[in-house]
């Protein structure tokens, strides 16, 4: 098992904690299957788990956001709040804007 603090420190636990307060607020779990992790490009702390809709991350300047990303093309849509990207997600069948306008020209 890997050790928390050896993945986070300093401002990094700060925006793992803030990930943490929104899953918590948005009435979701975690499991043994959640996963963490800082991205190296950015700095973003993230949380992600297979039974969510989508990951949340926290940005360097501690901006908060939930992120869905395509399974088709892999696009990636923000959203500040999750129900607002499980409707999103619902009103677009599971597929992206950009998906759902390819296949209605086909």
């Amino acid at each position: 098992m890997e050790n928390l603090f050896e993945q986070f420190a300093g401002a990094d636990l700060d925006r793992l904690a803030e990930c943490i307060k929104a899953i918590r607020k948005a009435g979701l779990q975690t499991s043994k299957y959640t996963q963490a992790g800082v991205n190296q490009s950015n700095g973003n702390v993230w949380v992600w788990d297979e039974d969510w809709v989508g990951s949340v991350f926290c940005s360097i300047g501690f901006d908060l956001y939930w992120c869905h990303t395509c399974n088709e093309c892999g696009e990636e849509y923000l959203f500040t709040d999750y129900d607002m990207m499980a409707e999103y997600i619902e009103k677009h069948d599971g597929q992206c804007e950009a998906c759902v306008d390819v296949k209605e020209e086909a």
